[in-house]
């Protein structure tokens, strides 16, 4: 568990939690929980691949998003467009030719920062099946609030809010979410109205949260090879 999150420059977040290995029938999962929004991913890969989406120089991505009430829509359209885009850019496919790797995304609660949370998700869990990445990824989501009434005179400045919930995206006057690496941003999806200063400060702002969401990710694995290695040795004696 790790949170609230307080980054350096008083930026908190939700509490966040991850479980990992859940699912017994594919080769990685997580399940991420950011306040009260919750997403499970499972990953399978490299696995045989249709004729028809072969690739004889990389492995392909398949990605399946399944909403919080079953029915597909297109905002689950959307969000598999943009897993698929993220898994292309940071797993190394081309070790894998003639392959696919497959991804099923789960969510199982919607309370806003939903996409932020899937994109946890899915490093986690394609971390957990050990597929050959680039490096690690974390996304941080944000959003403008309008003033409230009881904002002072002269102050009507929209307020930034991290990691917001559903209510707080439905007040806000622009969304943001971005994906870094530790090299760049990866992936970005920004709607509503805001000036280029806007982008910038939330650009800046949220590579400063992703730093303690990767050290999230970094002591979680920690722990599990410790428990690993401890198993491992613990055989050998019995041995």
């Amino acid at each position: 568990m790790l949170g609230p999150i307080k980054s350096a420059d008083k930026i908190t977040l939700r509490t966040l939690t991850s479980e990992r290995s859940l699912l017994s029938n594919c080769d990685g999962s997580a399940r991420v929980r950011q306040g009260q929004s919750s997403v499970l991913v499972g990953v399978w890969g490299p696995v045989d691949v249709r004729v028809n989406r072969e690739d004889p120089e990389r492995a392909v991505v398949e990605t399946t998003v399944k909403g919080a009430t079953g029915n597909g829509c297109p905002a689950d359209k959307w969000m598999e467009r943009a897993v698929t885009r993220v898994c292309e850019q940071m797993i190394l496919t081309s070790l894998h030719p003639r392959t696919s790797f497959q991804v099923i995304v789960q969510i199982e609660n919607d309370d806003g920062s939903i996409l932020a949370v899937v994109m946890n998700a899915l490093c986690l869990a394609l971390m957990d099946a050990g597929v050959p990445m680039k490096g690690m990824f974390g996304a941080v989501s944000s959003v403008h609030l309008p003033p409230s009434v009881d904002t002072p005179a002269g102050t009507e400045e929209a307020e930034l809010k991290w990691d917001p919930t559903a209510e707080e995206e439905a007040r806000s006057g622009s969304r943001f979410v971005f994906v870094y690496t530790e090299q760049e941003v990866i992936y970005s999806s920004c709607t509503g109205h805001f000036g280029m200063e806007q982008y910038m400060l939330v650009l800046q702002k949220g590579r400063q949260v992703s730093v303690d969401l990767w050290n999230f990710f970094r002591g979680a694995f920690e722990k599990l090879l410790v428990k690993d290695v401890k198993y491992q040795m613990l055989l050998k004696s019995k041995s």
